[in-house]
């Protein structure tokens, strides 16, 4: 597995992270805690030493979970990441507090949620409490990044929220400063008002969105690590997708285009033809996805998702490699024959 800086930090994140938004259940048609616990056990084991986490991803649940599967384990062998903003109620906020995100009514478990109403809130006390909150379910003393889930809070200057971060950096509370979902604009903002250590966005070989927009362009100019969110497009990229699969309710796929029977169709012959690209590193298709998106820039975290601990380990494995400038070529052209380069 190999290792790389967050920021300008002394925090050292394996490349290969362990998402665990589905763990939470939610938007995901449920999850097991039992097997969640022994799939984080797992990651850690197989040298994934990084964990996203996050309060929405089963309105606390996720977090919970990673709690109990780190307890008793050496602390600083293990980089948390979690985040803050999102707050969520069972009744609407007064006008002009935070920016409604959605609505949230069933995690696909058995029993059913009552229906939050989800905001962005970047309010410095609404962040403190989120990171307490955090560290409390969590069951530690400090976490190692956190990060701004959505940062478009249009009622709260970025310097509040920004301050706010630096202050619990300075306690202890936490060790790096990130956001999430950005755009270049705002990642100037959030830079210029404190020191920022990370990025996190959608990054894989079908959704170039920040190659285009300059954000990852920013990272590397700003020396500010890069994270990257679904590497395998929600297990498309798996090649494991059969085109009549019917998603369970409350999984986010359902009536996703994107899983339309002919574009996963699609979709599985370009993995198809990118076997052999894959093949040269001893890879499968999902490992290799992970390694192109690891590959594109050396201060790159890659968050794969994993459900079950055969996933875990088979998502490890892709942090061992690293792809050179022909396979990158090869891969476009594959995908461009397909009708799938995101241009």
């Amino acid at each position: 597995m190999r290792f790389c800086q967050i920021g300008s930090t002394d925090v050292s994140a394996s490349v290969i992270a362990l998402g665990t938004w589905a763990l939470g259940g939610w938007m995901w048609g449920g999850s097991d805690d039992s097997v969640a616990f022994n799939t984080i056990r797992t990651a850690l084991d197989a040298g994934i030493t990084t964990i996203d986490t996050a309060p929405i991803y089963g309105f606390g649940r996720s977090e919970t979970v990673v709690g109990q599967a780190i307890r008793g384990l050496r602390r600083d062998s293990i980089v948390i990441a979690s985040k803050c903003g999102l707050y969520w109620s069972l009744q609407p906020l007064r006008p002009n507090v935070g920016e409604r995100h959605c609505f949230a009514d069933d995690d696909g478990r058995t029993e059913s949620l009552e229906k939050y109403v989800v905001y962005r809130l970047l309010r410095p006390e609404i962040v403190r409490q989120g990171v307490e909150d955090s560290l409390r379910r969590l069951g530690t003393d400090y976490i190692d990044l956190m990060q701004v889930h959505h940062v478009s809070d249009k009622t709260t200057p970025i310097a509040e929220t920004m301050g706010v971060l630096e202050d619990m950096k300075r306690e202890g509370k936490i060790r790096a400063i990130g956001v999430s979902n950005a755009s270049r604009f705002q990642l100037e903002e959030y830079s210029n008002c404190g020191v920022l250590d990370a990025d996190q966005e959608r990054f894989s070989m079908l959704d170039r969105r920040v190659e285009r927009n300059g954000v990852l362009d920013f990272c590397r100019d700003k020396d500010v690590s890069f994270l990257a969110y679904s590497p395998l497009e929600n297990g498309l990229l798996t090649g494991k997708i059969d085109p009549e699969r019917e998603f369970k309710r409350g999984d986010l796929r359902i009536n996703n285009p994107t899983f339309s029977r002919e574009n996963v169709v699609r979709v599985n012959k370009a993995l198809t033809a990118l076997g052999d690209v894959a093949k040269r590193y001893c890879l499968n298709m999902g490992q290799f996805a992970a390694a192109w998106v690891a590959s594109r820039y050396e201060k790159t975290v890659v968050l794969c998702g994993a459900r079950t601990p055969e996933q875990a380990i088979s998502n490890a494995l892709a942090g061992d490699a690293t792809l050179g400038v022909d396979d990158y070529e090869e891969v476009d052209s594959i995908l461009s024959d397909f009708g799938l380069l995101d241009a």
